[in-house]
Parts: structure tokens; sequence; C-alpha cells
């Protein structure tokens, strides 16, 4: 890589290394009402010394989930590139991490963490980021990960405008720091971060939202109801307001938004439908659940050949797999990143009645959480694997894949995936209408 990429690319972590100053200044100046340990938990956001002293990079949870700290403008808590950045080390030569960094907004309200859904809560996401790759230790150096983070509170001396961390551990958790064990402390770390990520949350106040609150429409399935029951309603709904010339337009939310919130919300027909809402289901835009879009084989067979990934020996032997939850390269065929396959339970409520366990397994092949679609102008580059930087390029993407689903080439393809069919003049209507989520 040229040196000028380098330096290009090594500029968007330095705001993060002055985030801890920043989160300091921030903290001075909450509300006494504000929770302590909201406080703190910013604080160890902002933190970089978790990270190996053994790797290059020294990172924190905000190198990767960015607010307004970069120069290049706001994010919704998440970074600029394709896939995070992680610590050299020699053991593992690498840069990039396996995947992009999603946004961190409204995730407390998410029942599994991570692209794959590894971690079923937020404090144990905490404890794997602090001990794991993305903070630059390797596999087996999960205890010594966790005693030097021990050691960063304990030694901590604070700053010029921010107490010690023991000082904050005990107004926050009434805790002396020296009187408990370190698991202890570290379950106090993730759950003080853990308390801060779970304000992050989305206002609902994007032109949207607006629209919905005028015409009053429902902003999300009645209890009971299917998110295609739901969608059927909205259009129904829609189509009887415009026939009476009711329909009232919003602040940003013009007549191309609402011709893509049509096909948006279209879950029917040969023609114009995006069958979107059945997966990104408001308020929400998510439903909670994995899917297999075709990304994954896409960016297989692009290294390797058309039909590769379909030729692909996938073995459940050693579940997860660090040959399938690994990034593809050119000279390592037989590497991919297969999602929810390397974390599924077996009892899980994805299973169908009667399904075997090697039928269950194939069909979990490729199969990845749900994004949320809010605030998608501060979010790029999409896709798990941050393919695409634009909005119409996702759209063509899935556009593509949905009629290769249709043909059955692609592999244990979701089949929500094969009801898509929108055409190329479908997809600035689209994007008008995904565009009115950006808060």
């Amino acid at each position: 890589m040229k040196l000028s990429n380098w330096l290009k690319r090594f500029a968007l972590l330095i705001p993060a290394a002055l985030m801890l100053t920043q989160i300091a200044d921030w903290t001075l100046g909450q509300r006494m009402d504000d929770s302590l340990s909201v406080q703190l938990g910013a604080r160890l956001f902002g933190d970089n010394r978790f990270s190996s002293p053994n790797g290059d990079l020294q990172s924190s949870c905000s190198s990767c989930h960015m607010f307004n700290e970069d120069p290049q403008g706001r994010r919704a808590y998440t970074d600029f590139l394709a896939r995070s950045w992680v610590s050299w080390r020699s053991k593992d030569p690498r840069r990039d991490g396996v995947r992009n960094a999603p946004t961190i907004l409204d995730s407390s309200q998410l029942p599994q963490l991570h692209f794959d859904g590894e971690f079923q809560s937020m404090e144990e996401l905490v404890r794997g980021t602090i001990s794991g790759r993305t903070l630059g230790w390797l596999p087996g150096e999960e205890e010594q990960a966790l005693e030097h983070a021990w050691r960063v509170i304990l030694d901590d001396k604070g700053e010029e405008k921010t107490a010690p961390y023991r000082d904050q551990f005990r107004r926050a958790y009434a805790v002396d720091l020296n009187r408990i064990k370190r698991d202890e402390v570290i379950n106090l770390v993730a759950r003080a971060i853990s308390d801060f990520v779970k304000t992050l949350k989305t206002e609902k106040n994007s032109p949207y939202d607006r629209f919905i609150r005028t015409n009053e429409f429902s902003d999300r399935p009645a209890q009971g109801e299917t998110a295609m029951a739901f969608a059927e309603r909205m259009l129904a709904r829609l189509a009887s307001m415009e026939s009476k010339g009711e329909i009232k337009f919003a602040k940003d939310f013009n007549a191309d938004a609402l011709k893509g919130m049509k096909i948006f919300f279209s879950v029917r027909g040969e023609a114009s439908v995006g069958n979107c809402a059945v997966c990104h289901t408001p308020p929400l835009f998510t439903d909670f659940s994995f899917h297999n879009t075709g990304i994954t084989q896409s960016e297989y067979d692009r290294l390797h050949g058309e039909g590769s990934f379909a030729a692909l020996r996938v073995t459940a032997a050693a579940r997860p797999s660090v040959q399938f939850r690994e990034i593809p390269y050119r000279d390592k065929p037989g590497y991919i990143d297969l999602g929810h396959w390397n974390f599924v339970k077996m009892n899980s409520p994805l299973r169908r009645a009667g399904e075997s366990d090697d039928g269950f397994l194939e069909r979990m092949i490729g199969t990845f959480k749900t994004p949320t679609l809010r605030n998608l102008a501060f979010s790029y580059p999409y896709m798990h694997n941050g393919a695409f930087f634009s909005l119409e390029d996702a759209l063509n993407e899935t556009a593509r894949l949905s009629a290769l689903a249709r043909a059955g080439r692609v592999r244990a393809a979701d089949e929500e995936l094969a009801k898509i069919k929108i055409s190329e003049s479908d997809i600035p209507l689209l994007v008008a209408f995904l565009n009115t989520l950006n808060e």
C-alpha cells in the first residue's frame, strides 16, 4: 500500500486517540441527575489503554464507533473503513478486522450482538472486546488481557478534570476496587460501558418519523402481527389516503420518498417489490434475525470464480471455526466468513420442525444479522464486509443477487431474497425513501 494511503487511513484513528480527553470534558459538563455509571462508562468507552502493548495500534471502543470526533463528518457510532483496523501482531500479521463496524445506536434493544450473534448481552460483548482481537489480543491471551485491563483500572491516576477510576467506581457502584477480585472489577467495567451504550438511541425524529406521525400511521406491527401483514396494512392505508387526497407530506419527505416507501413495503407482485419491510421492520428497521442475502457468496466467487462458494465443503466439526470466520483471500481458498453459522444454537427458533442438524446448519451458512436502516448517511460503507460505499451500489447488488436466488444459484439463500424484484428505475426512489430515515 502506498505511504499516502497508509497515512490517510491512519488519520482516521487519530481522533479516537483524543476521545479520552474529549469525554473528560463531556463528563464534567453533565447535569447532576445523569447516572454516574454512564459517565464512567463513557470514559471507559474512550480509553485506549486496554489495548495489547504488543501491537502497533492503541485502540478503544470509540476507535471503531465514532460519533463526531472525525474531521470527515458525523458518524452513527461507526468508522469509515470497510473493515475496521486491528493491531498488527507478528503471530497474526493483519491490519483489517473481519467485518465492518455496525452502528451501536439502539444496540441495547438487540437480543444478540455482533453481525454473527456471537454475544448474548452487552456485558458479554464488552468482556470479549477487552480480551479480543479488536484490541490487539491473540487467541490464548484472554487471561493476560483481563489482567492488563485490571491493572489499568487500579493504577489509573485520573486526569486534570477527571477523578481516578477508583473514585469513579466507588461513586458509581459503592465499591472499593481493592476489596474485590479481578473478575469482579472486569464485570463492573463491562457493566459501566454497557450502561453508557444503552443511552445511545435514535430519537425517532427523522423525516420518515414525522411523516408517519403527521398521517397517523402505525409505527410498528401490532402485537402478534407479522411483518408481512404490517407491510400490506401500511400499503392499503397509503392507497386509501392517496385516493382521497389526504396524504400530508412532512419536511424532507417528498413525492419520490413516498414512491420509494411503497416499493419498500411492497411484498407481492412481479415488479417494484422491495420486500424490505419483512426483514427491515419498523421502528428499528430490523427483525433482529439472521439472513443469507448472498453477500458472502458474492465476495467469495469474485475471488475464486463463479460457483466456488457453492462447491465449498463446510463441516461443522468445530464451530466456531477459524477458517469459516475469516476474510476471504485469493491465496487462501476455503477461508470465508459464514456469519451466524459459527454460533447458532441447535435449538434456535430459526430451526424448522423436523429439520436435521446438517440441514439446519446448511441453511445457516452465510447468515448475518439484519442491520438497522436508520442513519445510513452516517454509517457507510454497507454490508457486513463494507463492500459498498453507496446505497445505489448496495441496492444494485441486492437486485442482482435476488435474480440469482430466483434462478436457484445462491447457496442457502434466504427465501425472502428471491421475492425482491426491483429494477434500475426503482433504486433512486428507494434511496430517496432510505434517506428519510436519517436524523
